[in-house]
């Protein structure tokens, strides 16, 4: 059985895995590519418009330049991608996991007890949110993490509802013992 984080139990039903929604992500490669569009029209204008930066040694200066700004777009690129991919919350029935990948050698995962749960709020807002249906999720609890925040998931409100239920299934007797830890 693959695992999806490290401490899953081999019996553990997972329920839904969240990443952020996608418009967050266009909006990320928008920036991006107004950043590659620099650089393409650089390429193409720049030797009519300052054909001096083309010649002898600054010529060189202004292709090494160039290659290294087109080196740090690809890297942007796969950051982009790679932090979306990675960063995931996952509901299960037993728990709650964050993971954030906060770089591109650093992550941090944390992981919630449905029985701790003492709160879930949904919230969105702005236009965009409101369009598409995305938005923040806040599970707050007694614990040494005060408050989980899932930023930008969509469907916010249909995450609530489904970790309320998880918690709705819990037997009295494991909510109780779970408040008096």
């Amino acid at each position: 059985m693959h695992k999806l984080f490290p401490s899953q139990a081999d019996d553990e039903k997972i329920y839904i895995v969240v990443r952020q929604h996608w418009v967050v992500l266009l909006k990320k490669l928008v920036i991006w590519f107004i950043f590659a569009a620099a650089l393409v029209l650089f390429r193409r204008y720049g030797l009519a418009w300052l054909p001096g930066l083309f010649e002898g040694d600054i010529g060189a200066v202004t292709q090494l330049f160039m290659q290294v700004y087109a080196l740090f777009l690809a890297l942007a690129l796969f950051l982009i991608w790679l932090i979306y991919y990675l960063n995931a919350q996952i509901i299960t029935d037993r728990r709650i996991v964050d993971i954030d990948q906060v770089g591109l050698f650093h992550h941090e995962v944390s992981e919630l007890h449905i029985e701790n749960i003492e709160d879930v709020t949904s919230e969105v807002s702005g236009v965009l949110g409101t369009i598409f249906n995305f938005g923040d999720v806040y599970v707050q609890t007694a614990g040494t993490v005060e408050r989980f925040e899932f930023s930008d998931v969509p469907n916010p409100a249909a995450i609530s509802k489904l970790i309320l239920d998880l918690y709705d299934q819990i037997p009295p007797e494991r909510r109780m013992h779970a408040l008096h830890k």
